[in-house]
């Protein structure tokens, strides 16, 4: 526990909850792993892009947070969120867990040997483990917060038996203030959202049956309607999408939560 700070994140929660710069909410990130005992905060607005999440000026939040040059550069180069098991578990999962970098080694994929050998958090670089928070926001985006000890000075089972609400809250209002940061600066608005594109229940169904693989004399056959009428109906899901195939209006809809979950 840093000098000065007591046990309770309740003062930087609310702190956090007006946060006027990332300066500021990076500090509150830092003071949070000092109390718990993890010292090296961590985010991760997007798990689809391969970059480490930038504030406005460019500046990775890894470096803020003190992350040396060359994990960063691990990250980005060898795209390791493409095979990270904290990310498989974030995007299928929105429990904070507690994760050991001797048992994420392990769990690398067996068929990516070179990959595996690129992976950055190990024993050998001196990472013990530590806590994340999984953190879905709008249009499909999976996020993280966590922080990351290179010794376990504290059972992690006990910080998270503690601290696992307010690591909860700390996460999707840093993240918030991430998103927040990044729409003043030359981020596009969504093409559309949830509550705006107009789609009929018909046209929705049509649309579940593409994100599903499956024809349009398959889907005829499904919702017991003909082919031409199917093709109506998704070439006016296409019109109020804004888009100019089938694929694409799937995917924006998929996107938007509005066609619910294709894995079960």
């Amino acid at each position: 526990m840093a000098d000065g700070e007591s046990g309770d994140l309740g003062p930087l929660l609310k702190a956090l909850e007006h946060v006027r710069d990332t300066a500021e909410a990076v500090d509150i990130a830092k003071r949070v792993g000092a109390i718990i005992g993890l010292p090296y905060p961590s985010c991760i607005a997007d798990y689809s892009d391969p970059l480490l999440t930038r504030t406005r000026d460019g500046k990775t939040y890894a470096e803020l947070f003190g992350w040396s040059v060359d994990f960063r550069e691990d990250w980005e180069r060898n795209r390791l969120n493409l095979i990270s098991p904290i990310a498989n578990v974030c995007r299928y999962s929105t429990k904070p867990f507690i994760w050991r970098s001797k048992d994420v080694v392990s769990m690398m994929p067996a068929a990516s040997g070179a990959k595996q050998r690129q992976w950055h958090l190990t024993p050998e670089r001196h990472i013990a483990g530590g806590i994340t928070i999984p953190v879905h926001m709008p249009l499909g985006r999976v996020s993280s917060m966590g922080w990351v000890a290179r010794e376990e000075v504290r059972p992690f089972e006990e910080v998270l038996a503690r601290y696992s609400i307010e690591l909860r809250l700390v996460a999707l209002l840093f993240l918030e203030s991430v998103f927040d940061q990044r729409s003043e600066v030359n981020v596009p608005a969504p093409a559309m959202t949830a509550g705006d594109t107009g789609l009929s229940e018909r046209e929705v169904e049509c649309l579940s049956w593409v994100a599903l693989g499956k024809t349009d004399s398959e889907i005829a056959t499904i919702i017991e309607r003909s082919v031409p009428t199917v093709r109506f109906h998704l070439e006016n899901a296409m019109k109020k999408l804004n888009v100019h195939n089938r694929t694409q209006a799937a995917a924006l809809a998929a996107q938007a939560g509005i066609l619910g979950p294709m894995v079960q």
